[in-house]
């Protein structure tokens, strides 16, 4: 959901957690009116068109995400806007568009970290907060006041999606799902303002407002949120620092194959010349044809014009800026191993449904035949 698939880009949806076991059957049991006493299973009434939503969010395992949804709703933010993208056997998506199918950006606050590690599943009765996604840059943490409410259980988004994340869901629908089934039956159209397919209901389904009624301690809510947002820098710094080890080994291996050190450019390009060329090198905008095989650090082959036993031609400024600057450097009959950074290569989106993943150091053996 989107921002993303669920709104503006491709849809998707958001941050990643979710209720664990509502089947599609089984309409969520009530809670009592206060909600958990511990202050951070808040309470929210959305008053929309079709009738009240009653929502009890979880700022437990998604803290993050709870205190953004409710800073947008103490704002008045969601006042008035509408569910904008409607998918029956999918979900029900709001919070970004007025009645006029405007973008609603007056308000908006800088994106959020994905909290979609947290074990809870897209059940059907979920609300999650929806986010762009790839080729959108950092797409996995894109949400900002968007959400969605599942229809039916989504267990695929649970798993990673193509930018490396899954979708975080937190809170669900306690009372109101004979709403929510209004707005999932509700007649759909297309609409030239929001380019997703016949989406949007054809009368506008408002969000007259989202107000916390019980059950927030605002206090314990930022002490979680403080936690959960160092427990993410760790993470994140960890899984960066091991990324670093799997290069460093890359590295290392290729110079004890080689027996040569490898060269760096400024921009983090590194090579070895495995067999000198001659004459000149091409321009960034000629026509080459090479043969060239592609790994990923742990050694998986994703690609090769020898395996296919056909070179391949291209221009040199289609191709991704490691190839660019690389093959540049090059003369003709010269064979050179190359290491490329991901912002030199596919960046965080990879190939969604591809062999690269987000984020991926790439290694090519090239030969360049010729170019004009």
């Amino acid at each position: 959901m989107t921002s993303c698939s669920p709104c503006l880009m491709i849809a998707v949806l958001a941050i990643g957690c979710s209720w664990a076991a509502m089947s599609q059957e089984t309409k969520p049991a009530a809670v009592p009116a206060g909600g958990a006493a511990d202050g951070l299973h808040p309470i929210v009434k959305m008053e929309t068109s079709l009738g009240t939503i009653t929502l009890e969010l979880d700022a437990e395992k998604a803290p993050i995400t709870v205190k953004n949804f409710i800073q947008y709703a103490e704002a008045g933010f969601y006042n008035e806007t509408i569910f904008h993208r409607v998918i029956p056997d999918f979900m029900v998506q709001g919070g970004g568009y007025t009645a006029t199918i405007d973008e609603k950006k007056q308000g908006l606050r800088e994106p959020i970290t994905n909290e979609w590690r947290t074990g809870l599943k897209n059940a059907k009765g979920v609300i999650a907060m929806a986010r762009l996604g790839p080729p959108a840059p950092n797409s996995a943490n894109s949400a900002t006041a968007q959400f969605f409410i599942n229809v039916v259980d989504n267990t695929r988004l649970d798993q990673p999606q193509g930018d490396g994340a899954a979708y975080c869901g937190f809170g669900k629908v306690t009372e109101g799902m004979d709403v929510v089934e209004k707005i999932r039956t509700a007649k759909v159209e297309r609409n030239d303002k929001y380019p997703g397919g016949p989406v949007v209901p054809v009368e506008p389904i408002i969000i007259k407002s989202v107000k916390v009624v019980s059950g927030w301690d605002a206090k314990k809510a930022d002490e979680r949120v403080k936690a959960a947002e160092e427990s993410a820098k760790a993470t994140a710094a960890a899984a960066e620092a091991d990324k670093m080890k799997a290069v460093d080994a890359t590295i290392a291996q290729i110079e004890k194959e080689t027996g040569k050190k490898m060269e760096k450019a400024p921009t983090g390009l590194m090579w070895v010349v495995l067999k000198e060329g001659s004459g000149a090198s091409p321009q960034k905008t000629s026509q080459v044809t090479v043969n060239y095989t592609g790994w990923l650090t742990d050694g998986k082959k994703f690609d090769s014009s020898v395996d296919r036993g056909q070179p391949a031609t291209f221009a040199l400024n289609q191709v991704i800026r490691g190839w660019t600057e690389g093959v540049a450097m090059m003369k003709a009959g010269e064979k050179r191993k190359f290491l490329i950074p991901p912002d030199m290569g596919y960046g965080a989106r990879g190939t969604p449904g591809g062999p690269i993943p987000p984020n991926a150091w790439l290694i090519f053996d090239v030969e360049l035949i010729s170019f004009d």
